[in-house]
Formats: C-alpha cells, sequence, structure tokens
C-alpha cells in the first residue's frame, strides 16, 4: 500500500517555517522550495520539504551585526567599536557565524542611514538566517515592527542583546526627542511665515 505524503498549504507552511506566505511564494519561484501544483494551479508544500529547510536553518548560523551612534563624539570616545565587540563576544558565545558588520554614526531617527540600506540589500542578496544587534534601537527609534515584517520577508530573524535601558541610551532618546521637537517646531514656524507672507502680498 502507497502512503501519500501530507501536503500543506503555503499557509500551514509559511507558520512551520516561521515565515510569511510571500516569502513562500518568492522561494517557489527562486527554485528554493519543492511546491507540487493542484490541478487548478494551488501551491502545495510536502511536509518532507518543510522537515528539510527547518534542519537547513538550524545548522544555518550566519549572521550580520548591526551597530549604531548617535554622535560622532560617541564614535570618537570608542562607543561604536565597544559596540561591535560587545556584540561579537555574544555571537561567539551563541555559535553565530558573523559574516559581515554594518556600522552607522547616526541618529535612531534617521531613515537615510547608508550602512543600514546596505545591510537590508545584503541580507536579502544573501540570505542571512541572523541579525545581531545590541539594543532594538540601535536598528530604528521608533517602526520597529515594520523592519521585522520585512526581514521576515527574506527570512531573517533579528536577535537582541539587551533590553535594559542604560544611561547612554537614555541620553540619546531624549537626544532624538529633541530632534524630533525642533523639527517639528521649524515646519510649523515655516508654514506660519509662509502664510504670514501671502497675507503681506494681499
Amino acid at each position: 500500500m502507497i502512503t501519500m505524503e501530507k501536503l500543506l498549504t503555503p499557509k500551514e507552511a509559511s507558520k512551520l517555517l516561521g515565515v510569511s506566505t510571500r516569502t513562500i511564494q518568492r522561494w517557489d519561484k527562486q527554485g528554493l522550495i519543492k511546491v507540487i501544483r493542484t490541478p487548478k494551479g494551488r501551491r502545495r508544500i510536502p511536509l518532507s520539504e518543510i522537515k528539510r529547510i527547518l534542519s537547513q536553518t538550524i545548522n544555518d548560523r550566519r549572521a550580520v551585526i548591526y551597530a549604531r551612534v548617535s554622535s560622532q563624539k560617541q564614535n570618537n570616545d570608542g562607543n561604536l567599536e565597544r559596540q561591535v565587540e560587545r556584540i561579537l563576544k555574544y555571537a561567539k558565545e551563541h555559535n553565530y557565524e558573523v559574516i559581515k558588520i554594518f556600522k552607522d554614526t547616526a541618529s535612531g531617527i534617521n531613515d537615510k542611514r547608508k550602512n543600514f540600506w546596505k545591510m537590508i540589500q545584503f541580507i536579502k542578496e544573501n540570505q542571512v538566517p541572523y541579525l545581531i544587534v545590541e539594543f532594538e534601537d540601535r536598528l530604528t527609534r521608533f517602526g520597529i515592527q515594520y523592519i521585522k515584517a520585512l526581514l521576515e520577508e527574506y527570512g531573517t530573524q533579528i536577535v537582541i542583546i539587551e533590553n535594559k535601558m542604560t544611561k547612554d541610551k537614555t541620553q540619546e532618546l531624549v537626544e532624538d526627542l529633541i530632534t524630533i521637537i525642533t523639527s517639528f517646531t521649524a515646519r510649523i514656524y515655516g508654514a506660519r511665515s509662509q502664510k504670514f507672507k501671502k497675507v503681506k502680498q494681499l
């Protein structure tokens, strides 16, 4: 008697693999996962394929590191390099294979950080399973869930070493909040100034 292998829907497979259904679709197009098509053209993934990918994921400990400080002064004081050293130590203790280090000197609310976007592209192209940061806000001060969702599309998990707020970290948060307030204040006064000029021209 021939036993038919269990086939899973993309939704079922995505839950087991910890990725989104879009990732399953992308893997299918790239030939990274074996997919069987039903007579109606729907995707079905064999259970053996799920087990194969999970086995590879467990053994694949490749990781990239991202470190960031807010100011050039912190960089000059060696804070950035010490941050990298702490992450490397953690990676070694937990058997991660660090293949690339990315560093930025910029505010956590700056969405134009050069090396941050280089890192995202590197992860996408090389399908790196882990991204290690010391604190969550090293990646971004706001909107971390968007970054997690983006990296999930690439099959990448964010590993955060520390959650406790330090004195230096608190000071950075204050500085970023001041930057936000200053930016909004400038916009408000700029808008008022333009309005005043228009009224004056009447």
